[in-house]
């Protein structure tokens, strides 16, 4: 006989929600671990029949008031893992849907929202799912009616509404709009349903209500706003509309009193994603209501300040920290996107849009620059150097060596010169006011799961101002302008202190937690891309090379390796034996590839990412014969030899890369078999010249 459920599909899994953010739960979770206990013992059959059926009954019992008794005590006990795991098995969510959440007393209804709305927070994405399938959704849009009735009447009289009822009401409000925040942490399609006017609309409505309104409720409504603007298009059409809501959340974090700073930072976070969306867009959103990014920075840097200060932050404001950090990264990764880009007169420091005349000119530059690549010979480029010597802005001596290292020659100095100068207000003020206020949170100690996490978003951030300010001063990049001297001459001294108190002290700590590792790794990345020039007293790059061999993480080791290069490119007769030990050890790895005909174990070989990045900077190292260490290192010890031998075996690599699988991979194989032919074609000729 056949299985009736062998032939049954499975229904098909939603998508995860798509966020840049970590979900609003996370920090509470970090707060508050949770262990996965058995739920078959026979002492938890005994607590089953002693504590969870009584409580079942309960909810269901004659009384309001022992129905409200029961549903409390469910909410107390819904902390412990294994209390929890037994009212699920007792069906508490259908009981809590079918009776709570419909009854004719509100103390009951309030109490119910609340019992599901701190199962939620404990139980996360699962039970979350679960009440979305179950119809959640369509209670919350029924009691939503029922509190904007209660509000519009209460702002017609305070005195229509007995005090107690009140309470009930803003209980309640906090708790329906806290659980459709932890409902909108699970699924696309539940972001999606609840991404429509009556749920947004009834957040914008808590924000702005002025009167008795509880602070926790407000905070609330910022907290769902800010996580489901993020990176979510349907929110934003609703929302964008919204003056009042706009208007509302500029007047929270320029406020001097009263409003929390959770409340404040969620604010500013919504803000950002509403901008972030109108640049995705490319519409006048930014333009209509003169906000931009670089207003978030100070009062979200000034959050960060004040929980500092705190001699024992609470939870909540330990969240606020965490959040801004989070925000501000965003941004400086938005300042990457969109610099240069049209931005509204007055709003972030820059007199209106970059002038269309000067935009017409650098097309025109472009023009002759893709013209002069390909006609001039190297005698005219020179000329067209010292003909384009003079540039808009003069570099300091002390900053001219280390910029020269971040140009390299991948580009030349005319084109270098031609990049405009331009104003970057949120990357001014993240090097000038947040980087120092956040560097005790990245060189702290830490004592516990949420102070560990605070310190690695903090070196998140600081990773995302470096990576912005390594990017926007390379010559290799298509945008038509640089960062200002006066930016970059703040910024250099810090890349050393960060590399001096915060990266190093990490490295020689050898500490055994890997997301630590890729973070300060990252981190140093884009320090080195920056400026080659950090000190190497302590044998920084020792750590590095040991750091590769230890870990199985082919990420890191790439991030390793990008590290290795940038340090390797320093110029300086001091620094040629650093380049020395990192250059054979790029070629000792690529060595390692196999010729054809030998036996070796594939788990011993590199990964291919690992190659590619090993040529991709032996390309980048030694790129010209000028360099201080190209004669000493390339040349004597004999690195084109080597990398000749490297030709067919990194052909064998490519081809084994199945291209239905894994086709980035495979075009960058090929890329750096091509690059690496006409690599040693070069310096052959640049031998022979």
């Amino acid at each position: 006989m056949v299985d009736p459920t062998a032939t049954k599909k499975r229904k098909k899994q939603s998508e995860p929600r798509a966020g840049k953010k970590s979900s609003a739960n996370a920090f509470f979770l970090w707060s508050n671990p949770q262990s996965h206990p058995s739920t078959n013992s026979a002492e938890n059959e005994i607590l089953r029949d002693q504590k969870i059926t009584p409580i079942i009954a309960g909810i269901q019992s004659q009384s309001p008031a022992e129905r409200v008794q029961h549903l409390n005590a469910a909410s107390s006990i819904v902390e412990d893992p294994l209390c929890r795991k037994l009212l699920l098995r007792e069906h508490v969510v259908r009981v809590v849907m079918e009776h709570s959440l419909l009854d004719g007393a509100q103390e009951v209804v309030t109490a119910g929202w609340g019992f599901l709305n701190k199962l939620v927070s404990y139980e996360g994405y699962d039970v979350a799912v679960h009440l979305y399938r179950k119809g959640i959704l369509d209670l919350v849009g029924g009691i939503i009616d029922n509190i904007e009735t209660t509000i519009a009447k209460l702002a017609g009289d305070s005195r229509a509404i007995p005090e107690a009822a009140q309470t009930l009401l803003w209980d309640c409000a906090y708790n329906v709009v806290s659980l459709l925040t932890g409902l909108n942490e699970t699924t696309q399609d539940v972001l999606e349903e609840i991404s429509n006017q009556k749920f947004l609309s009834f957040a914008s409505k808590l924000l702005g209500l002025n009167g008795d309104i509880y602070e926790k409720v407000q905070t609330a409504a910022a907290v769902f706003l800010d996580r489901v603007t993020d990176r979510n298009e349907s929110a934003y059409a609703v929302l964008s509309q919204d003056a009042g809501l706009i208007n509302q959340l500029q007047t929270c974090y320029t406020a001097k009193t009263g409003i929390s700073l959770l409340q404040v930072t969620a604010s500013c976070s919504t803000l950002h994603n509403l901008i972030t969306q109108s640049n995705a867009s490319n519409d006048e959103f930014s333009d209509e209501y003169h906000i931009a990014d670089a207003a978030l920075t100070k009062p979200l840097t000034a959050v960060i300040s004040t929980v500092l200060s705190k001699q024992a932050p609470s939870q909540e404001d330990q969240k606020a920290l965490f959040v801004s950090l989070e925000t501000l990264e965003d941004i400086a990764d938005q300042a990457v996107e969109t610099f240069g880009q049209h931005t509204p007169s007055g709003a972030n420091g820059l007199n209106g849009k970059v002038d269309e005349m000067e935009e017409d000119e650098n097309e025109g530059d472009d023009e002759e620059d893709a013209m002069e690549e390909d006609e001039l010979e190297p005698e005219e480029e020179g000329a067209e150097e010292e003909e384009e010597d003079v540039s808009d802005e003069e570099f300091p001596d002390e900053l001219a060596a280390d910029l020269e290292m971040v140009t390299g020659d991948e580009g030349t100095s005319a084109r270098a010169s031609k990049k405009k100068p331009l104003s970057s207000p949120e990357l001014e003020y993240l090097v000038a006011n947040t980087v120092p206020t956040i560097l005790p949170i990245a060189t702290s100690s830490p004592s516990s799961e949420p102070q560990r996490r605070l310190k690695l978003a903090a070196i998140t951030l600081l990773s995302s101002v470096a990576g912005a300010c390594a990017a926007l001063t390379s010559t290799s990049g298509k945008s038509k302008f640089t960062l200002t001297i006066a930016l970059l001459d703040a910024y250099l001294p810090m890349t050393h202190t960060l590399w001096d108190n915060l990266v190093t002290p990490i490295l020689l700590s050898n500490s055994a937690d890997i997301t630590l590792a890729e973070k300060i790794t990252n981190l140093s990345v884009h320090i080195t891309a920056f400026t080659q020039s950090v000190s190497v007293a302590n044998n920084q790059h020792k750590s590095f090379l040991a750091l590769y061999n230890a870990t199985e993480s082919i990420p890191l080791k790439v991030l390793c390796i990008k590290v290795l290069s940038n340090l390797a490119r320093c110029q300086g007769t001091d620094r040629v034996n650093i380049n020395k030990e990192i250059g054979t050890f790029l070629i000792s790895t690529v060595n390692r590839l196999p010729y054809l005909g030998d036996t070796v174990n594939p788990q011993e070989l590199p990964a291919p990412e690992v190659i590619i990045e090993c040529l991709d900077c032996i390309f980048d190292v030694y790129a010209d014969q000028d360099f201080d260490y190209d004669q000493e290192v390339f040349v004597n010890l004999g690195f084109l030899k080597y990398l000749k031998s490297f030709v067919g075996r990194v052909r064998v690599m490519a081809k084994k890369i199945d291209k239905r699988k894994q086709l980035e991979l495979r075009d960058s194989a090929d890329a750096a078999l091509l690059n690496l032919n006409a690599f040693i074609k070069y310096k052959t000729e640049e031998r022979e010249d």
